[in-house]
């Protein structure tokens, strides 16, 4: 078993590569991600440029490019060992790219209607994710899987965090008071601190230990700083 960078109040993070731990892991409840999307984000030649379908140049990682074939090698076998190891699942993904995924049950998006990026077509509004497994207490009655949001990303350090109220909503949607939540793409810790807020316990893995610096201030805040 792999020794955690951080274990305190429930919330559990781990340094490396999640291809690597999450076999180690004990087994979750929720899956909820928001992984690289191959659409050239990253250190290349094509995140360079600036024309719609590929203007994006916001550098994430020093040791990893945002290339289709590495989506294809490397986040799609993460996402698939990880839905192994969980109940249910919400996983963020460029729209282009979300065949590639392992066949989700049901795909959903949140609407921005600030626009999210460029298309050939003109601005691009949704936030897609694909959603595994069937909703907690369904039985109860079906909840919107979809919502609209002007919320910003706090600046903290990452350059592609999620807002925290939309994690904090898909904590909910996916899972139950008491359930441990499961990131191995954590980035700067957004799904753990909305975990915590929620009152679910939270496994995050990340590659980048700058990025488990700033999860762990991050956290280290207290819930009522947050």
């Amino acid at each position: 078993m792999p020794s955690p960078y951080y274990d305190e109040g429930g919330i559990t993070i781990y340094h490396g590569d999640c291809r690597e731990i999450l076999p180690a892991i004990p087994m979750c409840d929720l899956l909820l991600t928001d992984p690289p999307y191959g659409v050239r984000l990253g250190n290349h030649t094509d995140a360079k440029r600036i024309r719609p379908g590929v203007g994006l140049k916001k550098q994430a990682y020093e040791s990893y490019d945002d290339t289709l074939d590495n989506f294809i090698s490397i986040v799609v076998p993460a996402v698939t060992i990880a839905l192994g190891a969980v109940s249910r699942g919400i996983v963020f993904c460029a729209d282009k790219n979300l065949r590639l995924l392992p066949a989700p049950n049901a795909i959903s998006a949140i609407f921005l209607p600030a626009g999210l990026g460029r298309t050939p077509w003109g601005f691009r509004n949704l936030a897609h994710f694909a959603l595994y497994g069937t909703a907690p207490d369904l039985n109860l009655g079906a909840k919107n899987t979809a919502i609209r949001s002007t919320e910003a990303a706090e600046k903290n350090g990452h350059p592609c965090p999620k807002p925290l109220g939309w994690m904090k909503w898909l904590v909910t949607l996916g899972s139950r008071q008491g359930e441990t939540v499961l990131d191995p793409f954590m980035g700067s810790g957004t799904t753990l601190v909305a975990a915590r807020l929620q009152g679910r316990r939270a496994v995050g893995i990340e590659i980048e230990e700058k990025y488990c610096e700033i999860a762990v201030k991050r956290l280290a805040q207290g819930v009522l700083d947050l």
